[in-house]
């Protein structure tokens, strides 16, 4: 069995550390609570992956970036090729 986990997100405010954000983050809202509290130099609140609250001031200076890592397969089921026993291992 396949295992996927969710994907994660991390944000990153004037080229701090990367913060991950909680997985069922709604990252267009967040965003658009970013936008706003920027443009009127005001606090947003996040929750990140290890559930802490976090709350920044943004201004209009600040710098944000969120990105959104893709889906990660955490195990495979890998089925060993069959008719291989007669290659020499160096073709392995």
């Amino acid at each position: 069995m396949t295992m996927v986990q969710m994907q994660q997100a991390i944000i990153l405010i004037d080229d701090d550390d990367s913060i991950p954000l909680e997985r069922d983050q709604d990252i267009g809202a967040l965003k658009g609570r970013i936008e706003e509290a920027a443009a009127q130099s005001r606090f947003v609140d996040f929750r990140t992956a290890e559930g802490a609250e976090v709350s920044v001031l943004l201004s209009p200076h600040s710098r944000v970036r969120i990105a959104v890592l893709p889906h990660r397969l955490d195990a495979l089921d890998i089925v060993p090729p069959a008719g291989l026993d007669d290659l020499p291992a160096d073709l392995l």
